[in-house]
């Protein structure tokens, strides 16, 4: 589905014998032409419609630090791949009008899961209303995607907030790992 101005994170999935880690440098490389290195995890998140009616996909989100900056689009996986600087990723995640778009796709997925839960079909409509162009040029995924919220922790990790609210710690927010 086409949504004008939507920007996402690059996706795919494994091929058998492949790392995550693998699939991410291999997919960006296909995708955009851009060389990955480092590959760390962020997060991991159930999606519950997949293609043809598979009841449920794990998505798992990674950062990847490019190699290489210039991007060759193989039109064939994406219709375009661009650059953002944080600031103009922050401003387009603020816009009033933006977050009222995604609270109603947020609404549709959970009316698709409802859906899911009782055995219904797959095929709900998830057209996302896009912000007005002269507000937002460009638009994300919202919080029930995994992609919204690698872009929001790439965008406020300079910043004492967690997707979109200020928090009240002063300390930097950091990872927890069990020892």
């Amino acid at each position: 589905m086409h949504i004008a101005r939507l920007y996402t994170c690059l996706s795919g999935f494994t091929e058998p014998g492949e790392s995550l880690e693998e699939a991410v440098r291999r997919e960006t490389w296909e995708e955009t032409g851009i060389e990955v290195g480092e590959v760390v995890y962020h997060s991991s998140q159930p999606w519950p419609v997949a293609p043809n009616s598979i009841p449920c996909q794990l998505m798992v989100g990674f950062f990847a630090y490019a190699k290489s900056l210039e991007i060759t689009v193989d039109k064939t996986e994406l219709e375009d791949a661009q650059w953002y600087s944080r600031e103009d990723v922050r401003k387009a995640l603020t816009f009033a009008k933006y977050k009222q778009a995604q609270r109603t796709a947020a609404e549709k997925v959970e009316q698709m899961c409802k859906g899911l839960e009782k055995n219904q079909s797959l095929a709900s409509d998830l057209n996302v209303e896009s912000a007005d162009e002269q507000h937002a040029p460009i638009v994300f995924p919202g919080p029930f995607a995994i992609a919204h919220h690698l872009i929001s922790s790439w965008v406020f990790s300079d910043q004492n907030v967690v997707n979109g609210v200020e928090c009240n710690s002063k300390q930097p927010i950091r990872s927890m790992t069990n020892s």
